[in-house]
């Protein structure tokens, strides 16, 4: 698989506005809002925890963040 493919959905990353997962460091399709650029996120979502990791916001697929929330106890 190229480095350039969405880690969910396999297809290429191309012209569209992707992540990168913080724990991963896999490519995730993720439409810009900013834009109005249209699709579907692509199993990752921006959460935050600023008391627990210090940032407002951190990218994380799905995987990786359940993979956190047991580690950690944080609720869902």
């Amino acid at each position: 698989m190229p480095a350039t493919c969405c880690v969910e959905c396999k297809e290429d990353i191309g012209r569209r506005s992707a992540l990168i997962c913080a724990d991963c460091g896999g490519l995730f399709h993720y439409p810009d809002s900013r834009i109005d650029e249209v699709g579907r996120a692509c199993g990752v979502h921006v959460i935050g925890f600023r008391s627990l990791l210090g940032r407002d916001a951190v990218p994380l697929c799905l995987r990786c963040d359940m993979a956190f929330r047991l580690r950690f106890g944080v609720p869902s």
